[in-house]
């Protein structure tokens, strides 16, 4: 079991609230179901409303913000909107038969609910892809995606999560969350998704830790 190294730490109202305000952005643009400036202005300033006047609970959502990360996140989410929605048009309208759904098991290798509640509402947005179940104690999204037929679909389908799970971890996800995505890359084969100084000094105190408590227990059996 990997210890947790991140101290809890008080956190200012902006950095508490901003994450609240940015979901529930997300949520008012799934509603609305359209991404233009008129949609996004009257989202920030509902979202912000909502915030403001009700007592929401103090929690850390967020560890670590990345600002270029979130830009570059932000306009992921926007191609993917693009390509998906041209994508499901052409598979609609196109002369062969339609392809059949699936419904898959994602299971996020972060272990933060902050990026479990992202990664749903993004995989909403994406047209061709819905979320009809999450399991927030495993940390499993079940998607139904749209043409997902076969072992091939359902595995583009599976690799289209894990992009989006990388590009969320990337703007936001804690030291320890990248821990868990790099290890499970590492089996995998694939380099580290964030290997920067402070990084891998986070991941060999966690080895140092895991070396140090096997050791205990082999002396105490």
């Amino acid at each position: 079991m990997t210890p947790h190294y991140a101290a809890t730490k008080p956190t200012s109202r902006l950095r508490t609230f901003t994450p609240l305000v940015i979901v529930l952005l997300c949520v008012w643009l799934i509603l609305w179901r359209q991404f233009d400036v008129i949609s996004i202005v009257t989202g920030i300033v509902f979202s912000v409303l909502v915030v403001g006047m009700f007592q929401l609970p103090n929690v850390q959502l967020i560890e670590r913000v990345h600002p270029l990360w979130l830009i570059v996140l932000a306009g992921r989410v926007i191609g993917w909107v693009v390509l998906s929605s041209l994508e499901v048009a052409w598979l609609t309208v196109r002369p062969q038969p339609k392809p059949k759904a699936s419904i898959i098991a994602y299971r996020m290798r972060a272990r933060s609910d902050w990026l479990l509640t992202l990664a749903a509402l993004i995989n909403m947005f994406v047209p061709g892809s819905v979320v009809v179940d999450v399991d927030r104690t495993r940390g499993i999204i079940y998607l139904h995606q749209f043409a997902a037929e076969g072992p091939d679909g359902i595995a583009a389908a599976r690799r289209a999560a894990y992009r989006i799970e990388d590009a969320i971890a990337l703007a936001f996800a804690s030291h320890e969350d990248l821990h868990h995505i790099n290890r499970w890359r590492a089996e995998h084969e694939y380099p580290p998704l964030w290997a920067s100084r402070r990084q891998r000094s986070f991941e060999a105190a966690v080895e140092r830790d895991r070396l140090r408590h096997e050791t205990e227990w082999e002396e105490e059996s």
